[in-house]
């Protein structure tokens, strides 16, 4: 099989996972419900595993099945790769009809949801109301989508604070990205993984944000939280003040 120089490291980058163990691709695609017109519904759990490792998004599609829903690639993302079989007819005298059997494999290159842009919405996906702040974020240069993540984490933010992807129309999940997006913008990029400070700013961040907007009381949610990553949780917060309250300040609430 003979791919090209970029599919061979995307696919190369899945199965070093496997090979490590780490078996999450195919825990998370069993639990991440799509739009049933997702082309992804007739692929082999194979192609959604490489979709998905790669992407670690489920919905991908191709250039041209994409402009067929209204959206389009944006310019210079980055494929991710599935692969096609490539099957012929054998042809057995004893037997009334003939076999397809597969005889290699090709390439395919698909995009991810967040990866396109178009006036027509992500199926299902976006909100019927936006949540407060949204609009600052895309001000502020910072791409918020909703697609179908590993729901495990409900959403997520890339470590210099450009895109943020959410799995879940909770305003507590948008506060809790965005503040991590502001984090990265005040300090510089952020140190990938979950880490006790990062943690600690964005979720107490997001607590004062459910405040200030009169929205569900966040607090209890808030300490439980935090006290998952830290051992003294009332000395991460003491410490995670300063950067707390920069961040209100650049979100121009105080």
């Amino acid at each position: 099989m003979h791919l090209s120089d970029k599919a061979q490291v995307s696919l190369e980058r899945v199965i070093a996972k496997f090979q490590a163990g780490d078996l999450s691709a195919v825990t998370a695609i069993t639990r991440i419900q799509l739009d049933p017109a997702a082309p992804m519904h007739k692929w082999s759990l194979t192609n959604k595993v490489l979709a998905f490792g790669q992407a670690q998004e489920l919905d991908c599609r191709g250039f041209r099945q994409w402009q067929a829903v209204g959206r389009q690639v944006k310019k210079g993302s980055k494929a991710v790769y599935i692969l096609r079989p490539h099957t012929v007819k054998k042809e057995d005298r004893s037997e009334a009809e003939a076999e397809l059997v597969c005889v290699g494999f090709s390439a395919v290159a698909v995009f991810a949801a967040s990866s396109t842009e178009g006036e027509t919405p992500l199926p299902e996906y976006a909100p019927k109301s936006l949540p407060p702040l949204h609009d600052l974020a895309e001000r502020f240069g910072i791409s918020v989508s909703y697609v179908p993540v590993n729901p495990r984490a409900l959403g997520d933010c890339t470590s210099d604070g450009s895109r943020i992807r959410l799995g879940s129309h909770d305003t507590r999940v948008f506060f809790h990205e965005l503040a991590h997006a502001i984090h990265a913008r005040i300090d510089g990029e952020l140190t990938g993984g979950q880490q006790v400070d990062q943690e600690t700013v964005a979720e107490l961040t997001c607590a004062v944000l459910m405040d200030f907007y009169g929205l569900v009381d966040h607090t209890g949610n808030a300490w439980r939280y935090i006290s998952r990553y830290a051992d003294d949780p009332l000395l991460a917060i003491t410490k995670a003040l300063r950067t707390v309250e920069k961040v209100v300040k650049e979100l121009q609430l105080c």
